[in-house]
């Protein structure tokens, strides 16, 4: 048998696949019908068999979701990916894309100890999410456009979501980070969340509790293309590792949702992680926000280390908004040391090009960021309602060098100008 290739046929609700075998491998060929009674049960068989899934044509998930997460809190899902995968579309011609017409959470990856691969799906109109990841040790979603994500959930629609807590993760309650480790990678997808709305939170790529000592991860967030969100289109709170954040375009819609607060930003790093943002393009049309931010709002999780370079974001809030120290192109805050901003471009109008901010406020204990290093940013085509450069209260040892005006309150601040 080890020559010969055995094909096998069969029916799950009328919906079909054709498997091979030779050795050990597995490939199936699932065609979409656009009967959701046919589709979602024929694409949970396949991938429940694990190896490489090929998903063909159009599916239709339009069905009330079943798969019940392992983490509480988190919204129920369609099909759950559970084992080592691979699925890829394709479309009738066998190439291109398969595309998923709606579904609450199409995927929803626990695969405790497995890599999965999701490739080349065109999620159209899915509830809450495309694609959720609570448990996997590699990852990779690749050349995926999902469009016009539903909203549903009070904590936030996310198109592609690792997520080890149903909520933002704190000291007291941190989730389940052991869960997620290994290599993770989101590259190259394309993400439209549809029509804005000041009711809805809507984001694009979220990291939320990953890896731990030992089980680290090394992601990369590269090459996608995010539009129209109201919270941040890149977020990642709480991570063991390493992450690259490079060469993504981010736009935000004109209004921020009801989680936003007083501060929000297009691209997000909070917490623990070591971080590389590069060579991003943001352009953030909010009335308050910033382009890019690095913060953290805990001591114990200090924000330490980040490089921030390479990056151009363009500031264009609605004409006539009211700017305070919440606007600015990048910004850093409250619990953060030895972060480095280094030859980003910011053009635009905003309260300031980069400010540097102690953060929370009282009565929480505040953050007081130290160490860190604005050097050698262009601010060409840039209009300020403030200074250029905020430096606030209390903030230490601040290093600034390079071009434009400096609104300076710190302590031991040093300023090396152009010449």
């Amino acid at each position: 048998m080890s020559s010969t290739r055995a094909f096998v046929s069969f029916a799950v609700c009328s919906g079909f696949a054709l498997a091979s075998a030779s050795g050990l491998a597995a490939h199936v060929v699932v065609v979409g019908t656009g009967d959701p009674k046919l589709d979602v049960p024929a694409v949970q068989a396949a991938v429940d068999q694990g190896g490489h899934v090929v998903l063909r044509g159009h599916f239709s998930f339009d069905a009330p979701p079943t798969i019940v997460p392992e983490i509480p809190g988190l919204p129920k899902a369609t099909v759950r990916v559970s084992r080592e995968v691979t699925i890829s579309g394709a479309d009738d011609d066998g190439d291109g894309m398969a595309t998923i017409e709606r579904g609450q959470v199409p995927f929803e990856v626990e695969a405790h100890g497995a890599s999965v691969i999701i490739r080349r799906l065109h999620f159209l109109d899915p509830k809450i999410g495309a694609i959720h990841v609570s448990a996997v040790s590699g990852l990779t979603v690749a050349s995926c456009r999902i469009e016009g994500v539903e909203p549903g959930s009070p904590i936030g629609n996310t198109a592609i979501g690792i997520n080890t807590s149903s909520n933002v993760p704190t000291p007291a309650a941190p989730g389940a980070p052991e869960r997620i480790s290994g290599r993770l990678s989101i590259v190259d997808n394309d993400i439209e969340l549809g029509p804005a709305s000041s009711a809805d939170n809507n984001l694009g790529i979220v990291l939320f509790g990953a890896g731990v000592p030992g089980a680290e991860i090394d992601a990369q967030i590269r090459g996608n293309r995010i539009s129209n969100v109201t919270e941040p289109g890149i977020n990642l709170r709480y991570v063991v590792g390493h992450v690259d954040i490079e060469r993504n375009r981010v736009s935000t819609a004109e209004v921020t949702g009801p989680s936003a607060g007083a501060f929000v930003e297009a691209i997000r790093v909070v917490n623990t992680g070591s971080y590389r943002i590069a060579h991003n393009f943001v352009e953030c049309r909010w009335s308050l926000g910033f382009g890019i931010g690095v913060f953290s709002q805990v001591g114990v999780w200090p924000e330490e280390q980040a490089v921030v370079t390479g990056n151009h974001i363009v500031m264009s809030p609605p004409e006539g908004a009211v700017l305070g120290q919440n606007s600015a192109g990048i910004n850093i805050r409250g619990f953060a040391r030895g972060n480095l901003v280094f030859a980003n471009t910011i053009s635009g109008y905003a309260r300031n090009a980069l400010s540097i901010l102690s953060f929370p406020l009282p009565p929480a204990q505040t953050g007081v960021p130290a160490n860190n290093a604005f050097v050698l940013n262009r601010l060409e085509g840039f209009s300020a309602a403030g200074a250029d450069i905020l430096v606030g209260d209390q903030v230490l040892n601040t290093i600034v060098i390079g071009e434009g005006s400096v609104e300076d309150h710190g302590v031991g601040t040093v300023i090396v100008p152009l010449p």
